[in-house]
């Protein structure tokens, strides 16, 4: 019951947020991704993954990402790719537990991680850990874009702040040192 409501979590916000072209059905760890017909129901025979699906996002080359309990997949509309940590590899996903994802106006995509904060670079098909701080206990829960430009980054151990730009990431002060799930700016 619980992948099916993940699955139709997943739908809905594949459909709200502008997706297209896909619908999804609530089929449990299946999609029916619509393509004016015909139409083909992906299930984890074709890649699709069978654990929960954590946050769904289209990148700006058109390929939706699906941020799991069991590595970050990729969907290029054919087929699955699934990343996965590496130990063996210092360019791997830092932890399978994804939580949340964004892209930034370079192309590259910000890998939210119970271990904390990998950037991927979609070139060389590399992830770079970011941080935050190794001895805040990791876990990024969510980004959201300041007006500024900068990103906020909703931890386990508080709030930072990234530049986008340069890279440089600061915890936020003033602050629990407390779990985070996400931020918003006031007007003022």
């Amino acid at each position: 019951m619980k992948s099916k409501a993940y699955a139709l979590f997943a739908a809905f916000w594949m459909c709200w947020a502008g997706a297209s072209p896909v619908c999804a059905q609530s089929e449990k760890n299946s999609f029916n991704f619509d393509r004016h017909p015909p139409s083909r129901h992906y299930t984890a025979n074709d890649g699709l993954p069978e654990t929960a699906i954590n946050w769904v996002m289209q990148d700006s080359r058109g390929f939706i990402w699906l941020a799991t309990y069991d590595g970050l997949s990729k969907f290029d509309g054919y087929k699955f790719t699934t990343y996965k940590r590496n130990p063996g590899s210092a360019n791997s996903l830092g932890n399978n537990v994804v939580n949340t994802l964004w892209e930034d106006h370079f192309g590259r995509l910000w890998v939210g991680h119970a271990s904390g904060l990998d950037l991927f670079d979609p070139q060389t098909e590399e992830f770079h850990f970011l941080g935050p701080d190794p001895h805040s206990k990791g876990g990024v829960r969510k980004f959201r874009v300041r007006k500024d430009g900068k990103l906020w980054i909703c931890a386990k151990g508080g709030v930072y702040i990234a530049d986008t730009e340069t890279l440089s990431i600061e915890r936020m002060t003033g602050l629990q040192n407390d779990k985070y799930w996400d931020i918003a700016q006031a007007r003022n």
